[in-house]
């Protein structure tokens, strides 16, 4: 397994992926999300190619793209530590997971933090998520930040 820069070539197998793990939260959450519009995720991906500020990674093995990790560095003048990365988009094929695959990209992309001089990594995951929540807190995240949210329809 390899792990490296997404290529545009990759973007078909990246959305089927995105697609998997978009159900995989629309179950976990009862329909909370709507179907994966391909035009939204492909928008991001894309971006990267010539964006400095992006971290786009797959995993890959041969033509095949088992994982894929999208981040975006941003510099926040009113914090200590202003250089941040954020996670937007993780996942990993259902039929791949428990093999390292997340390790490999998580443990790639937080070299490419060091190397580029960040200082905070941020992400976000659904409570219910309690398997990637795990996963998480094994790289030494931790809770930070409690979000709230009332339903009005």
């Amino acid at each position: 397994m390899e792990i490296r820069k997404f290529k545009q070539s990759d973007l078909s197998q990246v959305l089927e992926l995105c697609r998997e793990v978009r159900e995989h939260h629309i179950d976990i959450l009862n329909g909370y999300f709507t179907p994966q519009d391909d035009a939204a995720e492909q928008k991001g991906f894309l971006a990267s190619l010539d964006n400095e500020n992006c971290i786009a990674l797959v995993a890959a093995e041969g033509e095949n793209i088992f994982g894929y990790l999208l981040a975006d560095i941003t510099e926040t003048p009113y914090l200590k530590a202003p250089k941040v990365a954020r996670i937007g988009n993780f996942g990993v094929a259902k039929s791949q997971r428990r093999h390292g695959i997340g390790k490999m990209l998580m443990d790639d992309f937080m070299n490419i933090c060091r190397a580029k001089d960040i200082d905070e990594v941020r992400l976000g995951v659904f409570n219910k998520n309690t398997g990637a929540y795990k996963f998480y807190e094994q790289y030494g995240f931790e809770p930070f930040e409690q979000r709230m949210q009332i339903m009005l329809k």
